[in-house]
């Protein structure tokens, strides 16, 4: 009989707690009438079921960074290491070599110094053929890079293994996770923080949910990377919870995951 007894208390507050998890409490309750008419037009609580679905509300960027740009990565930009082969087509004997410098800059002999870093190769071609018309009647400048230096992105947080990766090719944020040992189970692949430096220098910042990128192909959820890219893996809710128990309780008093206990047994 005290078998039974636990039973049906158990399948008691189970239902219980379904209908709790299913059902938002009424803000107004159905008042008792004598007869059904004197109940028209009085107020009522809806009738309960599931929750309506919520839209899942985007993080908000955090104070420093600048919402994203799309499209700002455009073309091929200029970094540290670069060896370009600058030419003078009306002047073949002021043809040089030069090498962006830890700098930043390139260095000729009759400009000086030159800004290269971050600058695409049309638009340094522009500024030398401007300042080379100082000096020359026909300033007309080519821009040939030689050799190209490492192109590196970062991968951070809760992946196999956090470091420096080389960007060779055209590499989206799911195939650096990739290079980085893959996603720990701790990781939330919904919310996936990508760092670029942005207009002025200025580091934008954005959120890509690369769960949803791998179960539809949602194309903007993988962007493609840029060198010097910082990706970041945060931890999900769940292991945020784990790390409370761990460094709060677990490690305050005797707690026992596993513990568990019976109410209501008797042989």
């Amino acid at each position: 009989m005290a078998r039974l007894a636990a039973l049906f208390l158990t399948l008691l507050v189970g239902a219980c707690a379904a209908h709790t998890a299913d059902c938002t409490p009424a803000p107004v309750d159905c008042p008792v009438y004598k007869a059904k008419e004197d109940a028209a037009g009085a107020p009522c609580a809806p009738p309960c079921g599931p929750a309506a679905p919520q839209t899942p509300v985007a993080p908000a960027i955090p104070t420093g960074f600048l919402p994203w740009a799309e499209g700002f990565e455009g073309a091929l930009r200029l970094v540290i290491g670069d060896e370009l082969r600058i030419t003078l087509p009306f002047y073949e004997d002021e043809d040089v070599t030069a090498t962006v410098a830890p700098d930043g800059n390139i260095y000729l002999e009759l400009l000086g110094a030159v800004r290269a870093n971050g600058r695409t190769i049309g638009g340094l071609e522009k500024d030398l053929e401007a300042r080379f018309a100082r000096f020359l009647r026909f300033p007309e400048v080519g821009v040939v890079p030689n050799n190209f230096a490492s192109r590196q992105v970062f991968v951070g947080g809760e992946v196999e293994n956090a470091g420096v990766y080389p960007l060779s090719g055209p590499t989206g944020v799911l195939e650096a996770v990739f290079q980085a040992g893959g996603f720990l189970e701790t990781a939330d692949q919904k919310r996936v923080v990508l760092i670029r430096r942005g207009p002025n220098n200025l580091p934008m910042l954005r959120y890509m949910d690369l769960k949803s990128f791998a179960n539809d192909g949602t194309p903007t959820e993988n962007t493609l990377l840029a060198a010097f890219d910082i990706v970041v893996v945060p931890q999900s809710g769940i292991a945020k919870v784990n790390q409370f128990v761990r460094q709060y309780i677990e490690g305050v008093v005797p707690f026992n995951q596993s513990f568990n206990y019976t109410l209501l047994t008797a042989d």
